[in-house]
């Protein structure tokens, strides 16, 4: 049987404490190939992503490396920015660990993670480049793609926004759409009520408070924590069983302490709760009656959406990028707010805190629509696709120019014929009696050594035969 070959995947980031978005997309992606290759999960250090990948079984591997930030924010002298970076020992030490493993493909999640790409490149490794963010369009953003371009042989987008900044491009011939799917370690169905409950409970919320909520791993300008505390503000009066959640772990201290001042000089700071990360984030969309995703940014896809409406509580947000393509999919554009604007957002809210049973309804149809486009089932026949994709394409990493994509079912044994199944006992039988005769003659007779020269004597035999050949033709 011909060995999978091996896929080395490198995550960007691995925090100790919590885990991101992107290395949640990483780490379904990893579980997803792993019945087509050998996965190894590369992390800069010891984290939350290699804890939960070896518990699944996936081999990890620690090797620390710069990361090209800029590719993201282009800006002048990008490319000797990146040559520059292939010259530091840390990318050296990439290097030495890709001549050790010998994988046959290169897989670097996020844009700015290029050092693995070069680096495969530089050893003739075949390269995927997983995009999950949408590159900052300026004057400079054709130096990102020529770089990507270069250092990639396959490239993956989480969504059609991330192309956006690629399109024109030679990457457009070589790329696929693979959008996420839910982590597969959110609590299940029979699990919320109970959730529910005991998490509202915990923050002191009865069944008539209506619970709007914001949650981000990591809290800074870009997730929007200001325009969704100016907007909760607006409501509070008119709304006065309405709760604000603010779930995350502050990152710009001086952003997040502006918006926590706004709320305690204001009259409604009963109608607030803050909230470190949670790493049971079940327990928040369960208790949470609507979840606002105010991102100032075009996100490559919305995972904090996608796992809210996997729970079934709907979702307000910005209408841009990859967030508001995913809300118009599951038929939630009428929840979708100006991009910066506070105001519409409220507007939005207020609408959802109106009418509970209606927005309970709306949770309830936007999770059907959710599940058949980006459910599990729906992101395995989308991974199934471009295997298959890479292996017509590509048939040279997977082994032989014969290659076929192995599938998750298994094969059914063909039913036998009675007269089939006495044919084979019959030769069974006789091979068997067969091997016991060959032992007892065996153990009477000698063994002969293998004559010298067997290959000039076998010549020698032959060439009278071809001059006899040739003498009865010239006759």
């Amino acid at each position: 049987m011909t060995q999978k070959p091996k896929l080395m995947l490198f995550s960007h980031i691995s925090h100790s404490q919590s885990i991101t978005g992107a290395e949640k997309l990483l780490l379904r992606f990893c579980q997803e190939m792993r019945p087509y290759f050998r996965c190894v999960l590369v992390v800069p250090n010891e984290g939350m992503i290699s804890l939960l990948a070896r518990k699944n079984g996936i081999r990890v591997k620690v090797q620390s490396y710069e990361l090209l930030h800029n590719i993201y924010t282009p800006h002048e002298g990008l490319r000797q920015e990146a040559d520059q970076l292939m010259h530091t020992p840390s990318s050296h030490a990439v290097i030495r660990l890709l001549q050790k493993e010998s994988p046959q493909i290169v897989l670097t999640n996020t844009c700015v993670n290029a050092v693995p790409a070069m680096a495969a490149r530089m050893l003739y490794i075949p390269v995927i480049w997983k995009i999950t963010e949408t590159i900052t369009m300026n004057a400079y953003t054709g130096e990102s793609i020529k770089i990507i371009d270069e250092f990639s042989n396959w490239v993956i987008g989480i969504s059609q926004t991330v192309f956006e900044p690629l399109q024109g491009s030679n990457i457009s011939a070589k790329s696929t759409i693979l959008s996420p799917t839910w982590d597969a370690s959110l609590a299940a169905i029979h699990q919320w009520n109970v959730l529910r409950a005991t998490r509202r409970s915990m923050i002191g919320l009865s069944p008539e408070h209506f619970c709007v909520g914001y949650i981000s791993t990591f809290i800074y300008d870009a997730k929007g924590l200001l325009p969704f505390v100016q907007s909760a503000l607006s409501l509070c009066e008119s709304y006065p069983h309405s709760r604000f959640w603010i779930i995350g772990n502050p990152v710009d201290e001086v952003y997040y302490n502006e918006c926590v001042r706004l709320i305690a000089e204001s009259r409604y700071r009963q109608q607030f709760i803050f909230t470190p990360f949670l790493e049971q984030v079940s327990e928040a969309y369960c208790a949470m009656d609507l979840t606002a995703v105010p991102s100032m940014v075009k996100e490559g896809f919305g995972m904090t959406a996608l796992e809210s409406l996997y729970f079934g509580t709907p979702v307000v947000a910005f209408g841009q990028g990859g967030l508001q393509e995913m809300m118009e999919a599951v038929g939630n554009s009428h929840l979708l707010a100006e991009p910066g604007s506070a105001s519409d957002l409220a507007s939005r809210m207020a609408v959802c805190i109106q009418n509970p049973e209606e927005t309970a309804r709306t949770g309830e149809r936007s999770k059907i629509a959710a599940e058949q486009r980006y459910g599990a089932e729906a992101y395995k026949n989308r991974a199934e696709d471009m295997i298959r994709q890479l292996m017509s394409q590509f048939p040279d990493w997977f082994g032989t120019p014969s290659a076929r994509l192995r599938t998750h079912a298994k094969k059914r044994k063909p039913v036998k014929s009675k007269r089939r199944i006495m044919q084979q006992r019959k030769k069974k039988s006789s091979s068997a009696r067969l091997k016991k005769n060959g032992k007892k003659s065996r153990n009477n007779t000698k063994i002969k050594p293998l004559k010298k020269n067997k290959r000039k004597q076998t010549r020698s035999v032959m060439k009278p035969q071809r001059s006899q050949k040739k003498r009865k033709l010239t006759s």
